[in-house]
């Protein structure tokens, strides 16, 4: 049986290219459907497959009255109105891979639709913003995006880009699904450069045990990512080495996750092993966009576009009560497991400077009042009778750490299964 693709586009500025894509993805021998969500003139029933009136009846409003709207409101509206409907035609079965081709108000539209459909659902944007900042259309879903080059128009340029995509989301329909592969325990874990020999460990030592692991880097999307994973059902255990994030949603760092930063499997009940993987520094851009109020700081130089503030003594009594409260907050097996040697490759007795701002040397990154701040508030806000709590004699790098932890999640993992 031939597969159907989805194609999102506003069909009162893109009709000729958007028919372009649909003949270049049925020449692939793949049928099309195509959802119009412009929102600017009238309704196009005799080229869509599903108009933009029906589009904005499915939000609640008349398309006559969307088009009397300011332009955000109506994109607002024909958004609310796609996803309702692209929901049920994946919910039904209809469809087997989505593609959008259109400019920043088509791909914001289009791409706010993907992040609605599960992860593995094929899903592809043809787009001029692709080779911009793309997060704010990615987020957290496996969405591809595609360089258009040019703004969306038939030339010789786009059109190579356009048969591309048409034969990309084609095969990617069409490849067999792996719903019949015999699947392992997931375990998702959350990495980042200075945890990495402890997140290396434990996923080797995790797959000898059968597992499959899913890294996740602590960047905030990464953070993010894993909180929406657990919350899909998929997700057997949650190893959270690395917890930087926490930080920088404290000091405004550019890898904030957002304040609901270990709550999926506290609310789910997904046996959890929360660590303090690089909680020693929040992460900010090159020194010159450190905030003034932490201009007196100590810093460590990362990269040319990375510099990372150390935590102090009152900024991790903070953090220590939030992983606490959440923590304790879990409706499953949940454990804290604390290196007490140090939180990065960065912290570790002897080792990396800090400096100033101006590049002064500082004294030693390691700082242990500030790591015994952040352990002593855990201690003093965690309830021990729902929570386990273990300190190891190790820094988070060291082989005994990764054992520990592996070890410690194998164990909750066993207590959720014999509920």
């Amino acid at each position: 049986m031939a597969k159907t693709i989805l194609i999102i586009g506003t069909l009162d500025t893109k009709a000729k290219e958007l028919a372009y894509l649909r003949r270049r993805i049925e020449a692939e021998g793949v049928k099309t459907l195509l959802i119009d969500i412009g929102c600017k003139s009238e309704p196009s029933e005799r080229s869509a497959d599903v108009p933009c009136n029906t589009v904005a009846e499915a939000s609640g409003k008349d398309f006559s009255k969307v088009m009397q709207l300011d332009k955000i409101s109506a994109v607002k509206q024909m958004t609310q109105g796609a996803i309702s409907i692209v929901n049920k035609m994946w919910e039904e079965k209809q469809i087997d891979a989505v593609i959008g081709l259109g400019g920043a108000n088509g791909a914001e539209i289009s791409c706010d639709v993907m992040r609605t459909l599960p992860i593995g659902f094929p899903k592809l944007m043809v787009t001029c913003v692709a080779s911009g900042n793309t997060r704010p259309y990615v987020g957290t879903k496996d969405i591809m995006m595609a360089n258009s080059i040019g703004d969306i128009s038939l030339n010789r340029i786009t059109k190579r880009v356009i048969r591309n995509a048409a034969r990309a989301i084609a095969h990617m329909a069409d490849e067999a699904s792996d719903e019949d592969e015999a699947l392992k325990p997931q375990v998702c874990m959350t990495t980042f450069g200075t945890t990495m020999p402890c997140v290396e460990r434990a996923k080797s030592l995790l797959e000898e045990k059968g597992f499959e692991v899913i890294e996740l880097h602590a960047s905030g999307t990464g953070g993010m990512a894993l909180e929406e994973l657990v919350l899909t059902g998929e997700v057997s255990g949650v190893l959270d080495i690395t917890t930087s994030e926490l930080v920088d949603d404290l000091v405004g760092g550019m890898y904030s996750a957002v304040p609901n930063r270990l709550e999926a499997a506290a609310s789910t009940g997904v046996p959890q092993v929360i660590s303090l993987g690089a909680l020693d520094f929040g992460n900010f851009g090159p020194k010159e966009t450190v905030p003034a109020a932490y201009r007196d700081r100590n810093f460590f130089f990362y990269a040319p576009s990375i510099t990372l503030m150390r935590t102090n003594v009152a900024e991790n009594k903070i953090l220590g009560e939030k992983i606490a409260a959440k923590a304790n907050a879990s409706t499953g097996p949940v454990a804290i497991i604390v290196p007490q040697k140090g939180f990065s490759v960065l912290d570790r007795a002897g080792g990396k400077k800090m400096t100033r701002i101006d590049g002064t040397v500082a004294g030693e990154w390691h700082d242990q009042a500030a790591n015994s701040a952040l352990i002593e508030s855990i201690k003093k806000h965690l309830d021990t009778r729902k929570v386990q709590f273990l300190e190891v004699a190790a820094h988070i790098n060291d082989p005994d750490f990764a054992e520990r932890a592996v070890d410690l999640l194998v164990s909750i993992m066993k207590i959720r299964k014999s509920d």
